[in-house]
């Protein structure tokens, strides 16, 4: 915790003993001396009121216990992306160390990685890592850049869930340095994702498996980022309230697996805009109310 606010603090994404939230104001609040954070809580429930205070609205809030006032030097904004790494995969002595794994999911894809209280002196070096998880790290930005690349240039499967994040935009900063990044699993950081299509790089160039489970992204979102996934082969979209607005064209056209759970909102009439999707194989679409789906013949690719 810190008494030094980052510049950009509204927007960001923190926690606040054990509990998420997203600032949405900074600033003095009377009639009590002093610098408050106005939060919007992920649980409504740990709130007290919509954002107001003494009939002064400072900010909104989309449920009407959802907000807070905060003192800043409560509040865990988090910390870049190789210090966290290097938090979690440290070197120790214990003679036991050989003996501790744990087996680490990121979509469908299951690896061995290395336990998260010890890892061996073998597999401590950053370099050879190549399949690690940041779960609950407070990870909240790329750091400085250049660095993660330099450091641990071999990543290909990171588990981010759980973290800080609050922009896609940071995690392009994160992963533009790592060159071989097959999996990503972002779920359930409140990102904000860019409303236009964002400028094509290789950043997502091997990208083969997306999680972006409870991040608040939206179908149109979707749309606008695919391009940058090109060979982009799942993507898992459970419980974003997503609605399909669009047909995907010239977009995720090598998914073969997608999930869709646990978005109520969907029905039959917008999941055949995807039913042309010319090489999706798997449609999960657990707990959205649907006792059966008919799709229309068509051919592939059309």
């Amino acid at each position: 915790m810190s008494d030094i606010l980052p510049l950009d603090v509204i927007g960001r994404r923190v926690e606040v003993n054990g509990e998420y939230a997203t600032v949405r104001f900074c600033g003095a609040v009377p009639p009590v001396a002093g610098l408050w954070l106005g939060v919007e809580w992920d649980n409504p429930e740990r709130g007290k009121h919509d954002g107001s205070h003494e009939g002064t609205m400072y900010f909104k809030c989309r449920h009407p216990t959802g907000g807070s006032f905060v003192r800043p030097n409560i509040v865990n904004f988090g910390e870049d992306f190789l210090t966290a790494l290097k938090k979690r995969y440290v070197l120790t002595d214990g003679p036991d160390d050989d003996e501790k794994s744990c087996s680490l999911k990121v979509g469908s894809k299951q690896v061995q990685t290395i336990g998260f209280e010890h890892i061996t002196k073998k597999q401590s070096q950053l370099r050879s890592l190549q399949d690690i998880s940041l779960w609950k790290c407070a990870v909240s930005c790329a750091g400085e850049r250049g660095r993660i690349a330099e450091a641990c240039p071999n990543i290909r499967v990171v588990d981010l869930s759980k973290n800080l994040l609050s922009t896609w935009d940071e995690v392009i900063l994160i992963a533009e340095q790592l060159k071989d990044l097959e999996a990503l699993d972002l779920s359930e950081n409140k990102l904000q994702f860019p409303s236009d299509s964002p400028t094509l790089t290789r950043t997502f160039s091997t990208l083969k498996t997306l999680v972006l489970n409870k991040t608040g992204i939206t179908w149109t979102e979707v749309l606008h980022c695919a391009p940058s996934w090109p060979v982009l082969q799942e993507l898992y979209l459970k419980s974003n309230g997503i609605s399909i607005s669009e047909r995907p064209v010239n977009a995720l056209q090598n998914l073969r697996l997608l999930d869709l759970s646990s978005n109520p909102s969907i029905d039959e009439s917008q999941l055949c805009l995807i039913a042309y999707l010319p090489r999706l194989e798997h449609l999960l679409l657990s707990d959205i109310g649907l006792s059966s789906i008919h799709f229309p013949d068509a051919e592939i690719g059309k």
